[in-house]
């Protein structure tokens, strides 16, 4: 046949000349496109490197205006060498919000001869700190500028007190330049003498301004410590992570380095600032600025290749199209010659078969038989053509089948034998489909049928021994398909598949199980719960494991399931039991530990490690114990361990905060049935409190006992007992003690374990610390201040020593070893109650002693003195006997004359005037010296009434109080006439005392309750007792004019009246009378009112006559 015709080269080539054109097109769109981006992202560089030099200019010039802010303020402030002063101003700036990278701005006066004078250095040690000394540097100097003031005032920041900034190279540079030029100058990169965070170092560099008034050198410089690492930090986004910048200051690098790789963008900018040159290196890689449109180039160049690749499969495919047509010419006429050579072929191969074989027509007759079935069933081959295949058969069934696969069944030789054959049956068909006739096909398997015959044997008793094992087993072939299940699996879990009584996460596991046993040609393990044919749940061990033949191949898979149910309960429950024990350990609130029988711990609840803290918690449990308490610890231990008894001791054992705290440790041995100790199980309970409150109690008790221990007089010794107190107190509670007086300001006796105390500086801190409580009288606590840590102290309390009255008497201090707790200023408060009373004691007691010397002195004249004051009172009865008599007789005698001859006047010259009498005027005259002249003899009568009642003898008798105060009202009859008054006499008790005297201060008390209701309508007077003790108290209660309660004092006075006598009438003695009465029987009053609502006057007597 004649091959097809060649085709033109252009025709093959087309597609890839159509991509290769679309290409070419793609990409020179993306070059004009990556341009332009490339343009974009130059801009944006230079933006970002102006606007980043701008700002750090910014920040250097905010540097030079707060340098020159502080000047001013020092120049303007003189107490700015006062470190709190310095530190509030430098607060009031917002220093650390306004100023970023800032570590300290500080200030050093100008030494040109290196070390201060004596005024200054006085004025440094008391202002800043009293151990002030100037620490140089590498390259001392002749000048020096140490630094006296820092501020903020950090520990990091104080530590560079004295360093002196002149004894360093590079600092000194800078302040010769500052000094000579007068403004602000920069130091080079250089090393602080802060050190960070973490102990390091810090970079950085430092700016200075001298301070220096008109036309005066400079006095100082104020100076600011700027972090390398902080100072360009907010200069730029922080999620900017492009440009790259290097700052360098001077000649070296101040921040950032220079990226190791080649940057696609770079600048460079320079500048002077402070007196230093400035370079800025900016650098950037080719992402730098990239944004959405930085992918257009790409997605460009990505769609034209995408369509030139279409293109070309487009135009290829035209072009095969075509060259398969033409192809399809060729392909028939080959296809007709290759049939002609397939059915020589079949028919040789058909013929060289070694298994038997029969092909038939349509219907079934046999057509063509080969060879090998004539010498099988021992015929000649053309003997059979036309008849069909059931011939050749046995077993009749299989003739109506038209196909069957590998099937062995009997056949029958022409001499009578029967041999057992393979037989394979399938319809052949033509491409069409249509069916030609039927291929059978005939292989003599008698000796492998006899061999399975005796496998299948072997198998009977193989298969009996599995059903007789207690175990669930099961036999599957290669491919996963169930050959056997024993008599166990079918009594367990039924006729069901073993999936199915699977958990869904045990089928996954078994599965993951069996997939990988396959793939290794390996056995696998595990343990899974089945679901029983009763219902039940059971745990069983699966052991998956293949069978091999004698070559080594996998030939069946054995799944065994042995019952392990009832041992993994009881194991659980054993676990659930340890869990819940450990969880009773881990809950309780004391530390429980275990150990091995030779006393090495193996466990601590979460106690323990909550208690010593993570990191102690890997130490041994007897390096935690304190040295004190360890030898002991361990002596006891052992014994106990030797002995196998119980084991107890108290102790104390170092906390997670480095302080001790005490525990009682309870031991006991765990024995097993043979007397051996397995293990032992104990707790450490935290007694701390306790221990300390009981040890807190005796000290207190023996601090008492100290301070009271005292003769007749007051101790010689005195300062030894104030010593030996406060030697208890430093025994365990306290490191140091001192016990000062309040006037004068002295130290009584101190307690001291460290030496420093003797210290000047310590002196002067503690004598500050004195005075500061004497003047507030408040207690002060030091926890923080520097100077404490020289003396091994991490804390101080000082408590003022108060007496009952309020009074300072002195100060009790006391310094601490460990962190101050609100138990450790409680027991000094109580101790500072013990010496304040111990103090007040002491002063009481001198004063005793005074007062008893005195009285001694007085003893001395006492009867000299009673001898003539008896005599002097004598006398003075006398003259007022006398006295009275002339009051009585003398005074009285012109009284009545002036009231007769008024009288007598008032007659005589109405008789001389006639009917019509005397004048108004000199009637009114006439009545007022009448009026006054019986005034005066009203006025000596009770005069000469209450000098009696001084004088007079007191009667004590029983007196019905309830009947007296009912007579008295029963006199005041007179004085009722006309009035609506409600008297209300509630029961009075018997008293002892004077009847008379008695009733005639009721008298007056009702008088006045009689005389002060006038105004009312209805008047309302209430008698009232109460009885509290020994005593009754007697209240007349009124709803008169009452009385103003600011003048309450003024009531019982001689004389003494609230209201004028045109109101109501009275001399004020009445009242006198009444006190002095009531004071005569032991008693007193009292006297309350409300003006224009009333009043009540309370008269308190005891029961019986007072001893």
């Amino acid at each position: 046949m004649k091959a097809l015709r060649a085709r033109p080269a252009w025709a093959q080539r087309a597609p890839l000349l159509v991509m290769i054109l679309v290409l070419l097109l793609t990409a020179a769109v993306s070059l004009v496109l990556s341009a332009f981006v490339r343009e974009q992202q130059n801009n944006r560089f230079d933006r970002e490197v102006e606007v980043y030099t701008e700002a750090l200019k910014t920040r250097i010039d905010e540097y030079e205006r707060l340098l020159l802010t502080s000047r001013a303020a020092w120049l303007t402030h003189p107490d700015m060498l006062d470190e709190q002063v310095f530190a509030r101003f430098i607060e009031g700036i917002e220093l650390t919000q306004r100023s970023p990278g800032v570590q300290a701005i500080g200030y050093g006066p100008w030494l040109p001869g290196g070390q201060p004078d004596a005024a200054l250095l006085s004025r440094l040690r008391q202002r800043v700190r009293p151990d002030f000394q100037i620490r140089r540097g590498e390259s001392p100097q002749a000048a020096s500028v140490p630094i006296a003031v820092i501020a903020p005032p950090t520990a990091v920041n104080l530590g560079a007190i004295g360093f002196d900034l002149y004894s360093e190279a590079n600092r000194r540079a800078a302040l010769d330049a500052a000094r000579q030029k007068g403004v602000v100058q920069a130091t080079g990169q250089l090393t602080l003498v802060q050190r960070g965070a973490d102990g390091q170092p810090l970079r950085g560099f430092l700016m200075m301004l001298p301070v220096a008034s008109a036309g005066q050198p400079p006095s100082g410089f104020i100076y600011m410590a700027v972090r390398a690492d902080q100072f360009v930090q907010g200069l730029m986004p922080a999620e900017a992570r492009q440009p790259y910048v290097q700052v360098r200051l001077g000649n070296t690098d101040l921040y950032g380095t220079r990226p190791a790789e080649d940057m696609s963008f770079q600048q460079s900018r320079q500048f002077d600032l402070a007196g230093q040159r400035w370079q800025l290196e900016f650098s950037a890689d080719s992402r730098f600025g990239q944004d959405f449109a930085a992918t257009v180039p790409l997605i460009t160049l990505l769609s034209g290749m995408l369509i030139a690749g279409l293109a070309f499969l487009v135009v290829q495919a035209q072009v095969g199209a075509r060259q398969r047509a033409e192809g399809l010419n060729v392909s028939l006429g080959q296809a007709r010659l290759l049939q002609e050579q397939a059915r020589a072929e079949f028919e040789a191969i058909f013929q060289s078969m070694q298994d038997a074989a029969a092909f038939t027509d349509e219907a079934g007759r046999i057509r063509l038989v080969n060879r090998a079935l004539a010498d099988q069933f021992g015929i000649e081959p053309g003997e059979l053509i036309g008849q069909p295949l059931s011939v050749l058969h046995e077993d009749l069934h299989l003739a109506g089948h038209t196909s069957f696969q590998a099937i062995t069944t009997p056949y029958r030789r022409t001499d009578g034998s029967v041999f057992s054959g393979e037989a394979q049956r399938s319809e052949v068909v033509d491409p069409e489909g249509r069916r030609l006739g039927l291929l059978e096909v005939v292989r003599d398997v008698s000796e492998r049928v006899q061999a399975e015959r005796a496998v299948q044997g072997a198998q009977r008793r193989y298969r009996g021994l599995l059903d007789a094992i207690p175990h669930i087993v099961r036999v599957s072939d290669p491919a996963g398909q169930v050959t056997f299940v024993n008599a166990q699996h079918q009594l367990l879990l039924g006729t069901g598949d073993l999936l199915a009584c699977m958990s869904p996460q045990d089928r996954q596991g078994y599965l993951q199980l069996c997939e990988k046993a396959t793939a290794e040609q390996g056995s696998g393990q595990m343990e899974l719960q089945l679901t029983l044919a009763d219902g039940r749940q059971h745990w069983f061990v699966l052991d998956f494991a293949p069978l091999r033949a004698e070559q080594g191949q996998v030939v069946e898979w054995v799944t065994s399931l042995t019952d392990i149910h009832d041992q993994l309960v009881a194991e659980r429950l054993a676990q659930r039991n340890e869990e819940r024990s450990r969880g009773v350990l881990e809950g309780l609130p004391q530390i429980v530990w275990l150990t091995d029988p030779q006393g090495e711990a193996v466990y601590f609840n979460r106690r323990w490690q909550e208690y010593v803290g993570k990191e102690r918690a890997a130490q041994g449990f007897v390096d935690l114990i304190h040295p004190d308490d360890r030898p002991a610890y361990r002596q006891r231990w052992q014994s106990a361990i030797r002995a196998a008894r119980p084991f107890e001791a108290e102790h104390r054992i170092l906390g997670e905060s480095g302080r001790y705290r005490t525990f009682v440790t309870r031991g006991l041995p765990v024995m097993d049935a043979a007397g051996q100790v397995i293990e032992w199980v104990g707790t450490c309970t935290d007694v701390d409190d306790s221990v300390y409150a009981e040890n807190a109690a005796r000290l207190l008790a023996d601090v008492s006992q100290q301070l009271t221990l005292r003769g007749d007089v007051l101790s010689r010794d005195r300062e030894g007992q104030y010593r030996a107190a406060l030697g208890k107190l430093t025994a365990r509670f306290v490191d140091s003690a001192a016990l000062w007086s309040a006037w004068p300001m002295e130290v009584v006796a101190n307690s001291f374990t460290h030496p420093a105390w003797n210290e000047p500086h310590m002196r002067t801190l503690v004598l500050q610390a004195m005075e500061r409580v004497a003047h507030s009288a408040e207690p002060l606590i030091l926890t923080t201040h520097p100077l404490l840590h020289s003396v091994h102290a991490t804390g101080a309390l000082v408590y003022p020593l108060l007496g009952q009255n309020g009074a300072l008497f002195g100060m009790l201090g006391l310094a601490y070893r460990h962190a101050l707790t609100e138990r450790d200023q409680e027991l000094a408060h109580e101790l500072a109650g013990r010496f304040a009373a111990a103090l007040e004691n002491d002063a009481l007691q001198r004063r005793v002693i005074g007062a008893q010397q005195d009285l001694q002195a007085l003893n001395q004249s006492l009867e000299e003195r009673v001898e003539r004051r008896t005599q002097e009172l004598e006398n003075a009865n006398r003259e007022l006997e006398a006295f009275s008599y002339s009051v009585s007789h003398d005074l009285r005698t012109p009284l009545r004359h002036i009231v007769g001859f008024g009288d007598l006047l008032g007659k005589e010259a109405a008789r001389e005037a006639g009917p019509a009498g005397l004048s108004p005027k000199a009637q009114r005259y006439l009545g007022i010296i009448t009026e006054s002249a019986t005034r005066m003899s009203q006025l000596i009568d009770d005069l000469l009434e209450f000098s009696r009642m001084g004088r007079q003898e007191l009667r004590s008798v029983p007196v019905d109080l309830e009947a007296l105060v009912g007579a008295s009202w029963l006199a005041l009859e007179p004085d009722r006439q006309g009035r609506q008054i409600e008297f209300v006499l509630r029961p009075l008790p018997t008293i002892q005392g004077d009847p008379t005297m008695l009733e005639l201060v009721f008298t007056n008390l009702l008088s006045n309750a009689v005389k002060y209701t006038r105004t009312r309508e209805l008047a309302h007077i209430e008698v009232s007792a109460a009885l509290q003790g020994g005593q009754v108290t007697v209240s007349i209660r009124d709803n008169g004019v009452g009385f103003d309660p600011r003048y309450v004092d003024k009531l019982f006075g001689v004389f003494q009246r609230l209201h004028r006598a045109d109101e109501f009438e009275g001399i004020g003695i009445g009242l006198a009378n009444v006190r002095r009465i009531v004071g005569r029987h032991g008693g007193q009053v009292a006297a309350t009112g409300e003006l224009g609502v009333g009043a009540t006057f309370s008269v308190t007597l005891p029961l019986q006559e007072p001893q």
